[in-house]
């Protein structure tokens, strides 16, 4: 869609009372240049800053080839939208991604998250990874958890690779066994569960604005900026309502969640 039809859409919910819209495309770093918008993704955040009631702007699938110094910083000055940075890493290991058809390495992928954290310290950062994929080794899937708890994501998903007929990965060679993928997920997200347990641990004490998204067995839950809707933690509040935007302090972390008190 053209940007002035993205507004449009921004705007109505918005006046519905969406103070979050959420952007999300395959590769929406990709944006624009199949309609021939110059500045892309950078122009398109700047034309919803202003769009009345709009409170939270959430970017969701950035290519990390994409996501240069100038976009960083067009989403570190923007004040509506979040500093939440869903990278799509996929591996640590440069081979599997040259298999994938995808660029970069480990080390490309920490010096990118450092870049975003000097630019955005505060900034949360989500990432997905394939597991499994045809040609990993142990060594491979050794390197990956190596590579998580240096780059220390807030969030992370793991997916065992399955094949799919008719695609080129189908057909290569070192096709992992789906039992030995699974295995490598399960210890991969126990990794990640405990790095993600620090990661909130380090917010108790802090003052966050948080949107109430319902209110569960009496028990208001809500997400600050460094949680996207369905796929990270909650916040859960001591009071609210579904809809409020209130400001919290969050006071303790369990695992994913974290538990906040709101302000007078």
């Amino acid at each position: 869609r053209r940007p002035t039809e993205v507004r449009a859409e921004a705007e109505e919910l918005a006046a519905a009372g969406g103070g979050e819209v959420v952007l999300v495309a395959q590769d929406l770093t990709g944006y624009g240049q199949d309609l021939g918008v110059p500045g892309g993704l950078a122009d398109l955040m700047s034309l919803l800053a202003d769009v009345p009631g709009l409170r939270r702007l959430r970017l969701l699938y950035l290519h990390p080839r994409e996501v240069t110094d100038g976009l960083i910083a067009a989403m570190a000055g923007n004040p509506v939208v979040a500093p939440y940075f869903d990278l799509s890493l996929q591996h640590s290991s440069g081979r599997l991604l040259r298999a994938m058809r995808r660029p970069g390495d480990g080390e490309s992928h920490l010096a990118l998250a450092a870049r975003i954290r000097a630019a955005a310290p505060d900034a949360a950062l989500r990432s997905s990874f394939i597991v499994g994929f045809p040609g990993e080794t142990e060594d491979d899937a050794d390197d990956l958890a190596e590579f998580l708890a240096a780059i220390r994501l807030d969030w992370a998903g793991f997916f065992p690779y399955s094949p799919e007929e008719g695609t080129a990965a189908a057909g290569l060679p070192g096709q992992v066994p789906a039992a030995e993928a699974a295995e490598r997920v399960r210890r991969l997200e126990g990794l990640q569960e405990r790095i993600t347990a620090e990661r909130n641990g380090a917010q108790v004490g802090r003052v966050a604005e948080v949107l109430v998204d319902l209110v569960e067995d009496g028990t208001p839950v809500g997400r600050s900026y460094r949680e996207a809707p369905e796929i990270d933690g909650m916040i859960l509040l001591d009071r609210g309502r579904a809809g409020e935007w209130v400001q919290a302090r969050i006071t303790g972390s369990y695992g994913s969640d974290t538990v906040a008190e709101v302000l007078a």
